[in-house]
């Protein structure tokens, strides 16, 4: 099972079975997300827990928005619910031109789920047809990464039931360390923004792109620029 999570009180829960979520959203922090994860009995395919602090942080007090700023954000395509959750806060994104977001419109305020809508939009025209290849999908992802680093901080997690897709950018109060790290464990795989226990956990390369299914890593993306953004 792969699992994304944070170290600290989690807000925001989406579990997986097949193609749909249980998602469980708690912006007062009511304890929903721990109620769930210790009364539960489903197994699920893929456990994304997020944190959602300030407006584009997954962070841990309620903020102006209430529900409709807490991650994970969710979006339905081609009959497969689709889960998105960002740490860090972008500028630039309501340039229609360079970020157009179709048919996606946020529902709340937050640079994160503009973000997920752009993502969504690039992505519904491979899914019109059948399920995209994965690697045409980690083609999709690692291209939009590339387009939001320039932007400001940009650590995210997205899946769409079947593979997880994981971008490590850098630390928000440190630029040099590692914006996600990954561990192997219990059967899995798990990605946080910390190191979470004494298990052997990697930190992604800046701007690395990984794609996930189950306890396997398919693929890693090295990171690269756009020819609009090489310098002379």
């Amino acid at each position: 099972m792969a699992r994304s999570e944070v170290p600290a009180a989690n807000l925001g829960l989406g579990c997986y079975e097949g193609a749909d979520a249980q998602l469980i959203r708690d912006p007062a922090g009511a304890g929903l997300v721990p109620g769930f994860i210790d009364g539960s009995t489903q197994a699920c395919g893929l456990l994304l827990a997020c944190q959602g602090k300030a407006a584009d942080q997954p962070g841990a007090v309620a903020h102006a928005g209430g529900l409709a700023n807490c991650q994970p954000f969710t979006r339905e395509l081609m009959g497969v619910v689709h889960l998105f959750a960002m740490q860090g806060e972008l500028q630039g994104l309501g340039d229609s031109r360079a970020f157009p977001t179709g048919v996606y419109t946020p529902i709340g305020d937050t640079s994160a789920e503009r973000a997920f809508c752009v993502l969504m939009s690039r992505l519904r025209v491979l899914w019109q047809e059948d399920t995209p290849l994965p690697e045409v999908r980690l083609a999709v992802v690692s291209d939009f990464a590339a387009r939001l680093r320039p932007l400001g901080l940009a650590n995210f997690i997205y899946a769409d039931s079947e593979l997880l897709f994981v971008h490590g950018h850098q630390q928000a109060d440190d630029p040099e360390r590692p914006g996600l790290f990954l561990a192997h464990s219990d059967g899995g795989v798990r990605v946080a923004s910390q190191p979470l226990d004494t298990a052997d956990w990697q930190g992604l390369e800046p701007g690395e792109v990984l794609m996930i299914k189950g306890a396997e890593v398919l693929e890693r993306c090295a990171p690269f620029k756009l020819w609009s953004q090489l310098s002379d």
